[in-house]
């Protein structure tokens, strides 16, 4: 190509550079996608879990789910606090099992049990406070590690929602045969991951949650996958341009050769950063299991939500399948951040929820609406 101008070649010498910086990284992804033999998708069908029986899955080589392992001290004389092992399978379908350990925390007159889900890199000390927001003496409250949480991780892998399930269901069903709270309604508080895990645990039985609260659930893996790689801009001699490959890789996003790519992808761009716990990433799909949720659901979202948008979770709340149905939009500032950034008003409407299900369920009627909290202006420091 003839230049006649400085100019003209600068511009020329640009594009030329973004073209090469392009080839150079699809060559590289091409290379890691075909080396060594050919790609294994992991597809739909292959992670289709209707027709399973869950709890037959759990069941089949060990029908205690778990165990009390010790009785501690409690600062509250009504209350038993329990340090629980739950027995999990390793993956569905395995005879293998992992323990993931929990505290239970039981009042005699209690009106309800609440499991609560932690998101991830957190685990059952990290949301220990939470318990607070369920009023003592009303509420028996259990916490536990979700796999590669928490203690004793070794072996053990985060899969952002999709084995998790199994960890749901086998708290579930402990609490179901814990002689002290297996007569109470059985709620569920999740966030991120945990909102996650407890709308598939929930879709694929549905007698083991009476009510769902499910805060900043992401609508699937796929589109956080395809949020982080739209974000994506490489420096080529000190020139920006975006990935020419992205639709390659989004295609071939949960292949085991391009997991590490992805993953450095997430931690980049998303700020989805796994620190030491192992973690793949495979296609889960809440807003499409949340269509067999017929319970009552209380959604609660950030708007500066910068991991999940909220088209995401209104996604997941349009497609529950329930009657009662509720979508808290707040101002909190980021990702889970609702609660921190006004915990009154929050902990308001966390209670609010779970005395209507909780004292009114047989009145309940049809209930669906979008509550949003105004914009407020706030201080510049």
């Amino acid at each position: 190509m003839k230049v006649n101008t400085v100019g003209e070649y600068m511009v020329a010498r640009k594009e030329a550079l973004k073209f090469m910086g392009g080839v150079i990284i699809l060559i590289i992804l091409l290379f890691v996608v075909l080396i060594g033999r050919k790609p294994r998708l992991i597809n739909a069908h292959r992670l289709d879990f209707s027709g399973i029986d869950i709890s037959s899955a759990i069941q089949s080589s060990n029908n205690s789910y778990g165990h009390v392992l010790r009785n501690m001290e409690s600062v509250n004389p009504n209350a038993r606090l329990e340090h629980i092992a739950l027995q999990v399978p390793k993956s569905v379908g395995s005879d293998q099992k992992i323990v993931r350990y929990g505290r239970l925390i039981s009042y005699p007159n209690a009106e309800a049990t609440v499991l609560i889900c932690h998101g991830f890199m957190c685990d059952k000390f990290d949301v220990g406070f939470l318990r607070n927001m369920f009023e003592p003496g009303k509420y028996n409250v259990m916490t536990f590690d979700f796999r590669a949480h928490g203690e004793n991780t070794t072996g053990q892998r985060c899969t952002f929602g999709k084995d998790e399930v199994l960890d749901v269901v086998t708290a579930a069903y402990f609490l179901k045969n814990h002689d002290s709270v297996k007569d109470k309604p059985l709620i569920v508080y999740g966030f991120s991951m945990g909102a996650v895990a407890a709308i598939e645990a929930q879709s694929r039985d549905e007698t083991l949650f009476s009510a769902m609260i499910l805060d900043c659930p992401f609508d699937s893996s796929e589109n956080i996958i395809k949020k982080s790689l739209e974000n994506i801009q490489f420096t080529f001699f000190g020139y920006d341009f975006s990935v020419p490959a992205c639709s390659l890789l989004q295609r071939y996003a949960f292949h085991p050769y391009v997991q590490a790519m992805i993953k450095t992808v997430l931690k980049t761009i998303s700020n989805f950063d796994p620190k030491n716990i192992d973690v793949r990433i495979y296609p889960v799909n809440p807003a499409a299991s949340i269509t067999k949720v017929h319970v009552p659901c209380f959604f609660i979202h950030c708007k500066n939500d910068e991991k999940v948008p909220v088209e995401a979770v209104k996604s997941v709340y349009d497609s529950a399948d329930t009657k009662y149905k509720i979508l808290w939009l707040t101002n909190g500032r980021w990702h889970y951040d609702s609660l921190f950034y006004n915990p009154e008003k929050y902990i308001d409407q966390v209670r609010g929820f779970l005395d209507q299900v909780t004292q009114h369920r047989a009145e309940l009627g049809q209930v669906q609406k979008i509550i949003e909290d105004q914009d407020e202006l706030l201080a510049q420091i």
